[in-house]
C-alpha cells in the first residue's frame, strides 16, 4: 500500500513537471519584450498589452518545440532558442545605443563594417552591462531550474498537443486582440498587417513581431496598394508648361528663359525636363510599376524657377556631407569657417536632417540623390546599379566639369567605391588612392591638404566630401581628433558648462572647419573663391553623444523630442553673396539636391524627385523614419497619434490630416521605386554604367512611339 501511494505521487509529480514548460517560457517572452522596451522607451503604452501578448506567444511557441525529441535533444533546442532570442535583444540594444536606429535584417550584412569601430561598440558593451545581465537571466534561470528542479524528458503526447495548441491559439488571440485599438492608420493592426515602420513596430508590436514583418519585408518588397493610372481622358487634357514649350519650339527650361530685364516682371516656368513625356511613357510601359510611375509623376505639381535659378551657374562647387554636424555644435569662436558657411550665405532656419533606418548611408542616399531610402534594403546600394542623372557628378559633368570625390575613412565601407562612380565622381579613399597619415580616426584637414591640387586647377571643378573626423566615440582615449583639438575647444568653451563630450563633439568637429578654412584660403590664393559655391549639409544628428550632451549643445531639451532632435543645419554660401537669404521655410535634406540643381541652373524634372527645391513655392513637409512628419500648418508623431498645431487647430480639417499622413506614404513608397524599377533608366533610354555617366537626355523609348 505505501508504495503504491508512492508510486501515485511520483506520478503526479511527473506529471506537473511535464507543463512546467508553458508558464516557465510564456513568462520569459513577456519578460523580455517588456524588459526591451523599457530599456529602449523607459515607460509602458496602452499598445504595450502586445508586447506581453506576443511575448508570451514566441515563448510558447519555443516551448512547443522542446516537447518531440528525448531528454538531450529538448534541452538543446531551449538552451540554444532562449539564449538565441536574448542575445538578439541584446544586440539590438547595442545597435540602437550606438546608431540611434534599430537593426533590420538588411544591416546584418554590414556587420562587417560595423566591426571596424570595435572601439566604439565595446564602450557602448561596457555602458550597458547591467541592461544585458537583466537579458541574460532568463538563461541563467533556466540552468538553475534545470539543476535543481525540472527535467526535459519527452513528455507524453497529451503534453506535446497541449504545448501546440496553447501556442497557437494564444497567437490567434493575439492578432484577434490587434482590433481592439482599431485600425487606423499606423496602429498595432495596420502595422501587423500592412505597413510595415522599423521603429513603430519596434515601440508597439516588439521585437519578436518586427524581426518577422522585417524577413518577410526583405524577401516580398514590401510592396503596397499604391496605384496611378492615367484614362484617355488624362492623356488628352493633362497639359504642363513643358508641354507649351516643346509646341512652341522651346529646347530647355534653364535661367536663360527667365526673363531679367528690371522693368519687366520675370516670368518663371515649371522645373521640369521639356524633352521628358510622361503620358507617353506610360504608354509605352510594359511593367505595372514603370506605368505606375509614370502616371504619379503626371500628376505631381512640378515646382517653379525662382529669382535664384542659375544664381551659381558656372561656379566651381565644393559639396560637403558632415559626418554628424549638427546646428548645435557650430559657435563662431570654436568652428569659424562653419559659422560663417551657414550664416554669411542662404540661411535655412527651419531645415531637418531626419535620421533614416540605416544611419550614415541612407543621410548620404537622401543628401545626395534626394529620394528616400527604403527599411528593407540599402538604397545607395541598389542605386549604384541604376542611371541617376541627376546625381551632381553626372549633371555637372555634361556641363563640362571635373567631379571628384573623397572619403577619408575604408574605400569598402558602405560600398562607396560603386555608388560614387554610378554618381559621376573621380572617388578616392582610404587603400584607395587617398594617402593620409594613419590614425583611429582620420583628419578631414589632411584629406583636403592631401588632395586639393587634384582639382583646383580645373574650370569648372565639383569636389564632393563625405567627411569622417566628427564621427563618434566623442571622447580623449579613442578620438584622435577629439584629442588634437582638445586644448582649442576647452579654450573656446570655457564658462559654458558644457559636459566633457560635448566639448570632446566640438573638437572633433574644429577639424572639418580647419579643412574647409584651408580650402577656401587655397581657393583665394588662386583667384576661384568668387566663383565657388559651397554646399554643407550632416548625414545625421549626433547620436554618437550622450542625451545630456546633446542637450548641452542645445541649451534645451531636444533629446526626447521626435522632431527637434533632427533640427539641423545646411549652408548653402559663395563669398560672391553680399547678404545673407534668410528662409524660414520648412525644409529636410530630401530636399538639397534639387535646391542645388536649380541654384546651378541645371535642368532637371522636378515630378520625379521626392524633395523639392527649397526655394520655390513648394509645399512645406519635413518626413522622418517613423512617418511621423511636419508641414506648416501640423506637426504629426505617428508614436503617439498626436497632432500639434502651428496655426489656429480650427482652421486645420481632418480631412487635410488625413491626406498629409496618405502623401507622406505615397511619398515613401513611390520614392523607393524610382530605385527598384531604376525608373530614371527607363524614363532617359539608358542604363547604369557604374561608371562617370552623361545625363544627356534621350527620347529614344518615346520616339519608339
Amino acid at each position: 500500500m505505501k508504495d503504491q501511494i508512492q508510486t501515485i505521487k511520483l506520478k503526479k509529480e511527473k506529471r506537473a513537471f511535464s507543463y512546467w514548460r508553458i508558464p516557465f517560457f510564456a513568462g520569459m517572452g513577456i519578460y523580455l519584450e517588456v524588459l526591451f522596451h523599457l530599456a529602449i522607451y523607459h515607460k509602458l503604452e496602452s499598445t504595450s498589452i502586445y508586447l506581453v501578448l506576443f511575448g508570451a506567444t514566441l515563448g510558447l511557441f519555443l516551448a512547443a518545440l522542446t516537447v518531440w525529441l528525448p531528454r538531450i535533444g529538448n534541452e538543446i533546442i531551449a538552451y540554444v532558442g532562449l539564449t538565441v532570442f536574448c542575445v538578439y535583444d541584446i544586440v539590438q540594444l547595442i545597435y540602437f545605443r550606438i546608431f540611434g536606429t534599430f537593426l533590420s535584417l538588411v544591416s546584418v550584412g554590414g556587420a562587417g563594417n560595423a566591426m571596424d569601430f570595435k572601439v566604439v561598440m565595446f564602450e557602448k558593451i561596457r555602458q550597458n552591462v547591467g541592461w544585458m545581465l537583466l537579458f541574460l537571466l532568463p538563461v541563467i534561470a533556466l540552468v538553475l531550474l534545470r539543476v535543481f528542479l525540472i527535467k526535459f524528458d519527452k513528455p507524453k503526447m497529451k503534453m506535446r498537443l497541449v504545448s501546440v495548441a496553447s501556442a497557437v491559439c494564444l497567437c490567434a488571440i493575439s492578432i484577434l486582440l490587434l482590433n481592439v485599438q482599431g485600425r487606423a492608420m499606423y496602429s498595432p493592426y495596420q502595422l501587423f498587417h500592412n505597413q510595415y515602420v522599423l521603429e513603430l513596430s519596434m515601440n508597439k508590436l516588439g521585437v519578436c513581431v518586427t524581426t518577422v514583418r522585417d524577413a518577410q519585408t526583405m524577401i516580398t518588397g514590401g510592396k503596397k496598394d499604391v496605384t496611378f493610372t492615367l484614362d484617355d481622358s488624362d492623356i488628352d487634357n493633362v497639359e504642363t508648361l513643358s508641354d507649351v514649350a516643346l509646341e512652341s519650339g522651346e529646347t530647355s527650361t534653364d535661367a536663360s528663359s527667365v526673363a531679367t530685364d528690371t522693368d519687366v516682371a520675370p516670368v518663371y516656368v515649371e522645373q521640369v525636363d521639356p524633352a521628358v513625356d510622361f503620358k507617353k511613357l506610360y504608354q509605352a510601359a510594359e511593367d505595372e510599376q514603370l506605368k505606375n510611375l509614370s502616371a504619379y509623376c503626371v500628376q505631381q505639381t512640378p515646382t517653379m524657377q525662382n529669382e535664384y535659378t542659375g544664381m551659381f551657374e558656372g561656379y566651381n562647387v565644393v559639396c560637403i556631407t558632415a559626418e554628424s554636424l549638427c546646428k548645435y555644435g557650430i559657435y563662431e569662436n570654436c568652428t569659424p569657417t562653419l559659422y560663417k558657411i551657414m550664416n554669411d550665405g542662404f540661411v535655412f532656419e527651419n531645415y531637418y536632417n531626419p535620421i533614416w533606418y540605416h544611419s550614415t548611408i541612407d543621410g548620404e542616399f537622401v543628401d545626395c540623390l534626394g529620394q528616400y531610402p527604403c527599411s528593407s534594403e540599402w538604397s545607395f546600394y541598389k542605386s549604384a546599379d541604376t542611371y541617376q542623372p541627376y546625381a551632381l557628378g553626372n549633371a555637372l559633368n555634361e556641363k563640362g566639369y571635373t567631379s571628384k570625390a573623397y572619403h577619408d575613412f575604408d574605400f569598402y565601407y558602405y560600398n562607396r567605391s560603386e555608388t560614387h562612380a554610378n554618381m559621376g565622381y573621380d572617388f578616392k579613399a582610404i587603400d584607395y588612392g587617398l594617402d593620409i597619415p594613419s590614425y583611429v580616426t582620420y583628419s578631414d584637414y589632411d584629406t583636403i591638404e592631401a588632395v586639393y591640387k587634384e582639382f583646383i586647377n580645373e574650370e569648372p571643378f565639383l569636389m564632393y566630401f563625405m567627411t569622417f573626423s566628427g564621427h563618434l566615440p566623442y571622447n580623449y582615449d579613442y578620438n584622435a581628433m577629439c584629442l588634437k583639438n582638445r586644448e582649442e575647444a576647452e579654450k573656446c568653451t570655457e564658462g559654458m558648462d558644457l559636459p566633457e563630450d560635448a566639448v570632446a563633439y566640438i573638437a572633433a568637429q574644429m577639424e572639418l572647419d580647419k579643412a574647409l578654412e584651408d580650402l577656401i584660403d587655397k581657393l583665394d590664393e588662386a583667384g576661384k573663391l568668387e566663383k565657388t559655391v559651397f554646399i554643407v549639409t550632416p548625414d545625421h544628428y549626433p547620436y554618437g553623444l550622450t542625451d545630456s550632451g546633446y542637450d548641452a549643445l542645445a541649451g534645451k531639451n531636444v533629446s526626447d523630442d521626435a522632431f527637434e532632435k533632427h533640427h539641423s543645419c545646411l549652408g548653402i554660401w559663395s563669398a560672391s553673396m553680399e547678404e545673407p537669404v534668410h528662409v524660414k521655410k520648412l525644409c529636410a535634406s530630401v530636399d538639397v539636391l534639387p535646391t542645388v540643381l536649380n541654384l546651378l541652373g541645371v535642368t532637371y524634372d522636378s515630378r520625379i524627385l521626392a524633395g523639392h527645391d527649397i526655394l520655390s513655392d513648394s509645399e512645406e513637409l519635413v518626413i522622418f523614419a517613423d512617418h511621423s512628419f511636419k508641414t506648416d500648418k501640423i506637426g504629426y508623431n505617428t508614436k503617439t497619434g498626436e497632432v500639434t498645431y502651428y496655426v489656429d487647430e480650427k482652421t486645420v480639417s481632418q480631412s487635410y490630416i488625413d491626406d498629409k499622413i496618405k502623401e507622406v506614404e505615397t511619398k515613401l513608397y513611390m520614392s523607393d521605386e524610382v530605385i527598384n524599377t531604376d525608373f530614371y533608366g527607363y524614363v532617359y533610354g539608358r542604363k547604369s554604367t557604374n561608371t562617370t555617366t552623361s545625363t544627356t537626355t534621350s527620347t529614344e523609348q518615346q520616339n519608339k512611339e
